[in-house]
């Protein structure tokens, strides 16, 4: 098997969520599976989604607001501490022993110290999380360099910090409309350092407007410099731009993407550099210090190299869950979200069929930890076909019972992935493709 084309989505729940009318299966399958006792104990996962940022960064594609609004933001928690009370009234979710939590954005650091408190006071008061569990707070660089925050995150437990950075590049960051500067990073680093945070994670991309192999050299040049734990490293996906920016690349207002090219060869260069400055590639974008990777991303797909049966609670506006053999969405309109909690109403709107073979989650998503034992492989004749084919074209290799993705495999994961899924699954996912092909950013030639 051999690919030509670098698949457009990158999937984070599986199977994909289509219905939202909540008096049809599955939806009503889903809600109904919430009031009944869980029926085996998994591994789990508390997703907390705060919709909030200082800026939009241009290319951003994700359900944020941007405005800085007190009373807003008391609102939005008061929803969140409610959705959190129906939450845990459901059997099935108080049946649930939790081993991570993340609280994701957005930027949650732009809440106040007093507001986080009510939220990481609600978690712990009414789910079970286990003593030793991994939490993960996310923020903007300069919201996030508050030392009382910081103090009571750390008092708290709280393992690992995230923040967005980019790129070093400064004259790019000012271009995307990135609120935090350079400085505000090494600040907040500093910061989070003194007040005794474990582990200190950011996010990077590459295949930026106008950047050149020598640019994505510097960028990771200062990683090693700053010496932070961990990166999730990403290729930048140009659907969040506005039509004018692309139409500005034409006139030389806007610095120009980089040709499909340097997307796979810039993808080997930022592995290449990251393993030479001490990093291991630990899942499908992440690079640590650490040979273990975070259990935030372990859970959220499935529990790992394989594994398929590990859920996701998600709460918030936004936020994506996985419970029960469903994928589900909360409501993304954030007025909408807290109007449905307020009313005494779980805010689900769209959620997914359960799979044929349960299986087939913890095989969709073994490519982003590149391998998984042939034992947890459901062994139906088109399984084995994609296999054999991602074998018989370098894709993917066998050793010591396991199927192993190769490295020129790992530049093909996203299609790797969707080749892997159900057919069913994969109806509704070229569906969400046709209507991505129609975004401005597929119909302009750069």
């Amino acid at each position: 098997m051999t690919y030509d084309q670098l698949f457009p989505v990158t999937h984070h729940f599986y199977p994909l969520q289509h219905c939202s009318d909540p008096e049809l299966s599955p939806f009503s399958d889903f809600v109904r599976g919430l009031g009944q006792r869980k029926r085996k104990p998994t591994d789990n996962l508390i997703y907390l989604h705060i919709p909030y940022c200082e800026k939009r960064c241009i290319f951003c594609p994700f359900h944020v607001r941007v405005k800085r609004d007190e009373t807003i933001f008391e609102r939005y928690v008061r929803a969140l501490e409610r959705e959190i009370e129906m939450l845990a009234r459901l059997p099935y979710v108080d049946d649930m022993r939790f081993k991570a939590v993340y609280f994701g954005g957005g930027s949650p650091s732009m809440l106040s110290t007093a507001l986080v408190r009510r939220l990481y006071d609600a978690l712990r008061s009414h789910f079970d999380i286990d003593q030793d569990a991994e939490w993960t707070f996310e923020g903007e660089p300069h919201s996030l360099s508050d030392p009382e925050l910081l103090s009571y995150l750390a008092e708290q437990g709280t393992t690992r910090l995230s923040f967005g950075v980019q790129t070093f590049d400064r004259k790019l960051r000012e271009t995307l409309n990135i609120a935090a500067t350079v400085e505000d990073v090494i600040d907040c680093t500093e910061v989070a350092r003194a007040a005794g945070i474990g582990e200190i994670n950011i996010d990077m991309m590459f295949f930026l407007p106008g950047q050149t192999p020598a640019d994505l050299d510097d960028d990771i040049a200062e990683l090693a410099r700053h010496d932070f734990d961990s990166i999730d490293y990403y290729y930048m996906s140009y659907y969040g731009l506005p039509q004018k920016a692309f139409q500005d690349m034409e006139t030389g207002l806007f610095p120009k993407r980089p040709p499909e090219g340097a997307r796979f060869s810039m993808n080997r260069q930022v592995r290449e550099r990251m393993s030479v400055a001490g990093y291991h590639h630990v899942t499908d974008h992440v690079f640590s210090r650490s040979q273990k990777g975070s259990e935030y991303y372990r859970l959220l797909w499935g529990g790992g190299f394989g594994r398929h049966d590990a859920e996701t609670l998600g709460i918030g506006a936004s936020s994506r869950g996985y419970i029960n053999g469903y994928s589900y969405a909360n409501n993304v309109a954030h007025d909408a979200y807290m109007a449905e909690v307020e009313a005494g109403k779980l805010p689900v709107f769209k959620v997914s069929d359960r799979l044929r073979d349960e299986r087939n989650r913890g095989l969709v998503f073994f490519p982003k930890f590149f391998s998984i034992d042939e034992s947890m492989v459901p062994d139906d004749g088109r399984t084995m076909t994609v296999l054999q084919k991602l074998i018989d074209g370098g894709l993917a290799r066998r050793q010591n019972h396991t199927i192993a993705i190769t490295e020129d495999g790992k530049d093909w994961i996203p299609n790797i992935t969707v080749d892997l899924f159900e057919r069913e699954q994969r109806t509704i996912n070229d569906k969400w493709v046709q209507q991505l092909a129609s975004r401005f950013s597929n119909r302009v030639t750069l």
